[in-house]
């Protein structure tokens, strides 16, 4: 069994490039490398989500929380840990039934609620001051929609990142962080369990992995030349265009 998809050096390049787009937009804004990459990698190759993205997802989770441990608010967890582990296993139960098609339909309509969700998080975080406030039935909703969407799509944050949109910026990535590692752990488990997660997308992982580090890198040496809305415009206009296409090809 070859551990690599049968892909051809033009489009494994184009996945490295998109890899480091997206590590460099979350390296401006907070966020962005999930939204962006995941439907045009599932474009290119249905095999590259959610698996592969949800690792590295995964290793970005831990460098922010390398930089931001003490924002963490730890009873925030209790309801971040249980929604996100709800979510990921009503995907367990829900992905395990598909077919194919319809795999491309949910995927991409959950890409295009994702799309949705960061409109109006975006829209809603320009119109009010930060308070640090989220009500703990408003984390546990946010938390349950992070596991279900990040389970089949590897595109987690935005439900979760709703719910925290008031919250101060460290407590944002402190707790996100935080919740993130654990959940990708345990959504990765879910999809081994159901024939969607294997060493392929380890070895997958490992070769993009260079990517997200090059395009974070990037983003720290020249993100600030040109406006964070410019990036937030960019990355939800190609991913609702990625994602309408990924619900298209499932009819077709």
């Amino acid at each position: 069994m070859t551990l690599l998809p049968e892909l051809s050096l033009y489009l494994w390049l184009i996945a490295i490039l998109v890899i480091t787009i997206g590590s460099f937009i979350q390296g401006v804004i907070g966020y962005g490398i999930a939204l962006f990459s995941a439907p045009l990698l599932f474009l290119i190759y249905p095999g590259f989500v959610p698996a592969p993205l949800i690792i590295l997802g995964g290793i970005m989770s831990l460098l922010v929380l390398r930089d931001n441990y003490q924002h963490v608010v730890r009873r925030d967890l209790y309801f971040t840990l249980s929604g996100s582990f709800i979510g990921v296993f009503t995907a367990w139960l829900v992905a395990g039934l598909l077919s194919a098609a319809a795999w491309d339909i949910i995927f991409g309509g959950l890409i295009l609620l994702a799309v949705a969700v960061s409109v109006v998080s975006y829209l809603r975080r320009n119109s009010r001051v930060h308070s640090d406030g989220p009500g703990n039935v408003t984390i546990f909703a946010g938390a349950y929609g992070t596991g279900l969407m990040g389970t089949i799509t590897g595109v987690g944050g935005p439900p979760i990142g709703l719910a925290y949109q008031q919250a101060t910026p460290g407590r944002i990535r402190g707790s996100l962080s935080a919740t993130f590692i654990p959940a990708s752990i345990v959504s990765l488990i879910a999809l081994w369990h159901i024939g969607r997660f294997s060493l392929a997308d380890l070895v997958v992982s490992a070769l993009l992995a260079p990517a997200m580090f090059a395009g974070f890198y990037l983003s720290q040496r020249f993100g600030g030349r040109l406006p964070a809305s410019w990036f937030t415009r960019f990355l939800l206009s190609i991913s609702a265009i990625a994602g309408f296409y990924a619900v298209l090809r499932g009819f077709l």
